[in-house]
């Protein structure tokens, strides 16, 4: 599967749906800045830049209009933090590129200081899109705010398939050929400090809050009561 079909699954889109913008607003967008978006880039936003649950759940992508612009030392930026505190872009000399690396500034516009994301755009919309399924994107999400045991952090390795292409040191994404996903934040000393998971399927997030031994800090069944009420 592409990252992209791997979301489609994720999130229980049919893989021949799209729910894009139109292609006269990315021409539109490429006029406006000058050039052309790549591939990766182009698709994405054609295929799924207008899906709520996926892109404006928590962490959004910038839409085609006057949202996208280049940083003033020429990055791309095209994804923003939920409270605009951090941003992602793709570098101007990168541009050319089919798939390029996406970068994001945890520093200020007048002092950025950008690292590496991800080596591609399209792993950056695969992360970016379990990152806001497990915080509420996801029909099924929970998390558990506090650290781990050892068994239960096994168990979760010996059960899931790890995404190596979008963990790192401090953050492991795991799951189950993306029917569901579980993120795992890791401290300093490489133990894990919280779990968060989600899916469509409810079947899946049962049997997740059956097996991982952990009193959830939130399961989105409590919306549901609520609204019930």
């Amino acid at each position: 599967m592409t990252p992209l079909q791997k979301i489609k699954k994720l999130y229980s889109i049919p893989d021949h749906e799209s729910d894009g913008f139109s292609e006269t607003e990315v021409i539109a967008l490429e006029k406006r800045l000058g050039i052309k978006l790549p591939k990766a880039l182009r698709h994405y936003y054609l295929e799924l830049g207008q899906n709520e649950a996926v892109n404006y759940s928590h962490n959004r992508l910038l839409k085609p209009g006057k949202d996208i612009q280049f940083s003033k030392d020429r990055y791309l930026v095209f994804y923003e933090e939920n409270q605009a505190v951090s941003s992602w872009g793709i570098k101007e000399a990168d541009l050319h590129l089919d798939n390029p690396p996406v970068w994001g500034n945890y520093g200020t516009k007048r002092k950025p200081d950008w690292y590496l994301e991800t080596k591609a755009t399209d792993l950056f919309f695969l992360l970016m899109a379990i990152y806001n399924g497990t915080l509420g994107g996801l029909r099924y999400n929970a998390n558990y705010l506090q650290p781990i045991d050892t068994e239960t952090y096994q168990l979760i390795e010996k059960s899931w398939t790890l995404v190596p292409e979008i963990s790192w040191e401090k953050q492991e994404v795991y799951t189950n050929n993306f029917e569901a996903v579980i993120s795992l934040s890791l401290d300093d000393r490489n133990n894990c400090a919280a779990i968060f998971t989600g899916t469509s399927n409810q079947e899946q997030f049962d049997y997740i809050l059956d097996h991982i031994d952990v009193d959830w800090s939130y399961v989105s069944y409590e919306d549901e009561e609520a609204e019930d009420d």
